[in-house]
């Protein structure tokens, strides 16, 4: 029987579901969810950004009213960025950016024939453009 690459790769992304970093993003998202706050802080935010495109779409915007609209729209993302649940949730999805650009950086080495095992994520981290890359292998 030949190897099943696909198979083995998908058993492998299984596992990579245990890591510390994928089990801390979603006990993230469970809590994003159940912050009661934070989940109305959300649909005010939703409201006054539909309430600024609707604005903006208007043929007599009053300039006035739009800053009042954009205002209101940035305070609300300020207030919620700064909510201790969103802020766990952005560091965690942070690290699982980081831990996906790094296995993004390995397939890519693979694919192009270098070895998977030299790959360490660049400091900068990946762009996923290897024409502004000084090399990651």
């Amino acid at each position: 029987m030949a190897f099943d690459f696909i198979t083995e790769f998908k058993k492998l992304c299984a596992q990579l579901q245990k890591e510390d970093v994928l089990v801390y993003l979603a006990q993230a998202k469970a809590m994003v969810d159940k912050d009661q706050e934070l989940q109305e802080m959300i649909g005010k935010f939703n409201l006054a950004k539909y309430n600024l495109n609707a604005e903006m779409m208007n043929p007599e915007a009053d300039d006035e009213k739009l800053n009042k609209l954009d205002l209101e729209l940035n305070t609300l993302y300020e207030e919620i960025m700064a909510n201790e649940t969103m802020v766990a949730y952005n560091d965690a999805a942070a690290d699982v950016d980081h831990l996906t650009k790094h296995i993004q950086a390995i397939i890519t080495t693979t694919v192009n024939g270098g070895d998977p095992m030299t790959v360490e994520l660049p400091e900068g981290g990946c762009t996923g453009s290897c024409s502004s890359c000084s090399g990651c292998h």
